[in-house]
């Protein structure tokens, strides 16, 4: 048979009218546990059971925290001191080998070795006896034979004679009236731009006192001296209205210098031309003298050149 809902209803729960629980016993008094249920109560004792019937404690207990121990630092100490007495020991022990050791003599000269050492000498002087007179040097009131009762600047300053016997000390000053008197003459000091500017104008008094009057000053003439030196360099620099494009100005003592070789070689030239025979016979000496010939024309072309004023050159490109 199909039932009318998804779940069927509890035969407990009054006005089912189902047809599918008629033959179920709905007496709402009967209790609904199975026989075997008290089984399981009693073999479930042993786990959570025990568990549930604690009572007056609680089941979480929280794990307690033990002390630590307090260290005993005896064997650290007995340890750390027995490393300290091995190390002294061992320190004591190199120290007085070393001790024991001879000391290296320095490798010393033939050349000195008759020269006494001046330290040894002075060494084995004997040393000064002290002065009588000195026993009272820079000793406290050695001069005046006490302590004196009354210490103080003196009212009346005066210079203190360089040979005095003894400092006389006058015991009834009136320092009242020398305050009252230093405090009447007394200056308030001046400021430090004051001073500045009074020394400035008594620097500026002694340069005029010392001024040489008509003289030009040394910077002035410094300056004239680059005005004429930057003068020279711009006419130097300005090109020749002559100049063709392309050209430079040979420098005169260049000019000079090439003109002076040019005739030695032209005087060369000569002489060499007035030994070749007057009538030239051979090839060889024909040749010759054509060469002569032609070099000549050239060094007179060129001294013809170099002899004008002005020479302008190529510029290499």
């Amino acid at each position: 048979m199909m039932l009318s809902s998804p779940y069927a209803t509890d035969p407990s729960y009054g006005g089912s009218k189902d047809p599918c629980w008629v033959d179920v016993d709905s007496s709402p008094g009967a209790p609904r546990v199975k026989p075997e249920a008290d089984e399981i109560y009693q073999k479930s004792q042993g786990s959570i059971g025990r568990l549930l019937q604690l009572q007056g404690e609680p089941v979480y207990r929280p794990p307690s925290r033990q002390k630590p121990k307090p260290k005993d630092f005896t064997q650290d100490n007995v340890r750390r001191m027995r490393h300290i007495q091995t190390m002294n020991r061992r320190k004591k022990n190199a120290d007085e080998k070393e001790a024991r050791q001879p000391v290296k003599v320095l490798p010393q000269s033939v050349k000195y070795k008759e020269v006494t050492s001046k330290v040894a000498e002075h060494v084995k002087q004997p040393a000064p006896q002290p002065r009588p007179a000195s026993a009272n040097f820079l000793r406290s009131h050695s001069r005046t034979g006490g302590t004196p009762k009354v210490r103080g600047r003196s009212p009346s300053p005066a210079p203190r004679p360089q040979t005095a016997p003894e400092t006389k000390i006058e015991k009834d000053a009136n320092f009242i009236a020398h305050n009252a008197r230093l405090a009447r003459n007394h200056q308030p000091p001046r400021p430090p731009s004051a001073m500045a500017a009074e020394s400035m104008k008594i620097k500026q008094i002694k340069d005029m006192q010392t001024y040489q009057k008509g003289s030009v000053p040394n910077y002035l003439k410094g300056r004239q001296q680059q005005w004429k030196r930057a003068e020279e360099e711009r006419i130097r620099n300005i090109p020749d209205p002559d100049m063709p494009p392309g050209h430079k100005m040979m420098p005169k003592e260049e000019r000079l210098k090439t003109l002076a070789v040019l005739k030695d070689k032209l005087i060369e030239l000569q002489k060499e031309l007035h030994k070749l025979p007057l009538k030239a016979e051979t090839i060889r000496a024909k040749t010759r003298e054509a060469e002569v010939n032609s070099q000549l024309a050239e060094v007179e072309e060129a001294i013809k050149i170099l002899s004008r004023s002005k020479v302008f050159v190529q510029v290499d490109s």
